[in-house]
Parts: C-alpha cells; structure tokens; sequence
C-alpha cells in the first residue's frame, strides 16, 4: 500500500495551482490548517464513517470549519471524499504548506529555549538565520527547561545547537574516549 504521502501529492499539487491562480495561497493554508486539524479528531473518522450523513452534508460541514468558505474548497473537499481521501487532508497541508513557503521564499523555524525569549531576540535571531539561509524566517519559540541554557533552532531539516545540555553532552563524549 502507498504511504498516505505518495497518495496526497497530486491533490497538494492541484490544490497549490488552483491557489496560485487565484491568488489566494495564504487563505487556502489558513484553511486547510484548519481541516488538518479536524482530521486528527475521533470525531472526523465517525462522521466520515457514519452511513446516515451524506455526501453533501460531509461537505458542507468540512467547508463550515473554515475561515473562507468557498465553492471551491467544497469542490475539492467533495473530489477527496468521492476518492475516500479526506484522511489525506493533513498530508495535503503539509504538502500545500512547503509549496507556499517554496513560492514566498519563506521558511519556518522553531526555537526551543531554555527560558522564555522577548519578541527583540526572536526577531533578531529569525534576521541572523534569514541572512543565513537566504529566504525570510519566521521563528516560534518553546521553552525546554532541560536544556539548562543556551538554544537549539530547527529549521527545515537542519538542527541548529547552541545549548548547554549539548555542550554538556559533547564534552562528556569526549572525557569517556
């Protein structure tokens, strides 16, 4: 069987050009945000499931949990369901997701730190790894008080440490060789 990524790519690559065209790429992440998030309740497998609700209802339902409901958004959510890959919906974001940030030379970063950061140093830190990465960054922050110090920034596939409980941890390392 296909991983459920293989089989949400061509609906994340239909999805991402009709946006594109309309020029409305922030407003379809916003929405399926939104639907990714109502996937992963108990909830959507038995209302999917449930025989006595139909298609349209689905549907309608589907689109009413979003911010901009449109027509469509009800088209597309209908060609999932009719193609039983409405559960793809959290694949197709994450998907859709990397073509936006990929077309608006963006990407998103997270900063865990030891202590909670004020908005200067965020902002500073997303400049420095922006200059770095040569696209704009926008960082979220959590603190991770088993860090002791210091941060770690993951941004795409790349780790970034600059924590105590690293430096610990490498220096230890080297100590036992």
């Amino acid at each position: 069987m296909a991983d459920t990524s293989s089989l949400a790519h061509p609906y994340a690559n239909a999805v991402f050009a009709l946006a594109k065209s309309h020029n409305n790429i922030d407003s379809w992440l916003e929405d399926l945000s939104i639907l990714a998030q109502a996937v992963k309740s108990k909830d959507f497998i038995n209302l999917i499931d449930n025989p006595k609700i139909s298609a349209s209802d689905i549907t309608a339902t589907l689109v009413g949990l979003t911010k901009s409901p449109n027509k469509l958004l009800a088209n597309f959510l209908t060609i999932l369901q009719e193609n039983n890959r409405l559960t793809l919906l959290g694949d197709i974001f994450i998907l859709f997701e990397k073509m936006a940030q990929d077309e608006q030379n963006t990407s998103k970063a997270v900063i865990l730190s030891a202590f909670p950061m004020d908005e200067k140093d965020k902002t500073e830190i997303e400049q420095q790894l922006s200059k770095k990465f040569g696209r704009k960054i926008v960082a979220s922050v959590e603190v991770q008080s088993e860090l002791i110090g210091g941060i770690k920034i993951l941004i795409n596939d790349k780790v970034i440490d600059a924590s105590v409980k690293s430096s610990l941890s490498k220096m230890a390392a080297q100590i036992i060789q």
